[in-house]
């Protein structure tokens, strides 16, 4: 009886060779070491938080607005981020008045035109000053953000930038 599994492990063996299983299983044998190393790597990776900003926007006004998208903002999107960022931009004094275009992606267009806003030639919105308005393309509408000192807020507020990969201009007043 002891020698019936024995047969069978070796039967097996014999038929997992022919199409390369045992192969397989020897070449990539478990190693700890190099399993570790490559865990500890790849984990810190996945979840290390980008780092915070070093650089703040030289207008208070947007750092104010800054805040208040951060507090105002949920946890999960609306669907309505440049009301937000409007909504934001003008209790803090940022704007004179309400901006009025409808589509996130035109957000940029408004405020170089009417509110006194340069655009800064950043591309990275890691980069960019706590307080910037960051604008995305994409998704028909686009979307656009507020750089936080803990990353970025909108009608939502997230650790990592818009998932939008185009990044059409990063604002801040002059």
């Amino acid at each position: 009886m002891k020698t019936l599994p024995l047969l069978l492990l070796s039967l097996l063996a014999l038929g997992g060779r022919s199409y390369g299983f045992v192969s397989y299983v020897t070449a990539n044998a478990y190693s700890p070491s190099v399993y570790a190393s490559s865990f500890r790597s790849s984990a810190s990776a996945i979840h290390r938080r980008p780092a915070a900003p070093t650089a703040y926007a030289k207008d208070s006004s947007l750092i104010r607005a800054a805040r208040l998208a951060d507090r105002h903002s949920h946890s999960h999107s609306q669907r309505r981020c440049w009301k937000y960022v409007k909504d934001a931009l003008l209790e803090a004094g940022a704007v004179r008045s309400r901006p009025v275009t409808s589509y996130a992606y035109e957000a940029g267009k408004e405020l170089t035109g009417r509110y006194g806003f340069v655009d800064t030639g950043i591309r990275n919105p890691y980069r960019a000053p706590v307080g910037a308005v960051i604008v995305y393309a994409g998704h028909g509408a686009g979307h656009v953000e507020l750089r936080t000192e803990r990353g970025f807020a909108s009608d939502y507020r997230s650790f990592y930038r818009c998932k939008y990969t185009r990044v059409l201009g990063i604002y801040v007043k002059a």
